[in-house]
């Protein structure tokens, strides 16, 4: 009987131990991203700024999903990939430029803040009319 109530005990430990700490995706994640964020990214050359929104979501494993609609200046849309590993978030976001038909490849990496209610860093950005590649600082914000 004694035998018993220790492999119980030992069962109920170790069930306690594998739930564990959530990892990206799972809910209660300190770092995840979900929902609609106001967007803004602003070139290192010239100052420009970029803005719009963002609509992502995270799935089990840290991937992060969803689109980009910025609309001032110009309309660019693009799909966001992008992956978590601990507060970090490493994304590509491929788009296109409505107004002149441009497409091109916006690729970085920003610090989640506590709460996935934003997201600031760098992306570097290859866009086919350019030419040559140019950095941006970018900004998210949980709507």
């Amino acid at each position: 009987m004694q035998r018993q109530w220790i492999g119980l005990a030992l069962a109920a430990a170790l069930s306690t131990a594998c739930a564990g700490t959530p990892v990206p995706g799972d809910e209660g994640y300190a770092f995840n991203l979900n929902g609609e964020y106001a967007a803004e990214f602003v070139t290192h050359a010239d100052g420009m700024a970029f803005t719009g929104t963002l609509a992502v979501g995270t799935a089990r494993g840290g991937e992060v999903s969803g689109t980009m609609a910025l609309r001032d200046p110009f309309t660019i849309d693009g799909d966001v990939e992008g992956l978590i590993e601990g507060s970090l978030l490493t994304m590509t976001v491929p788009y296109a430029i409505v107004e002149n038909g441009c497409t091109g490849v916006a690729s970085g990496t920003g610090e989640i803040a506590e709460g996935g209610g934003s997201v600031t860093g760098e992306v570097e950005i290859m866009d086919e009319c350019e030419g040559a590649p140019f950095a941006a600082d970018f900004t998210l914000t949980r709507q």
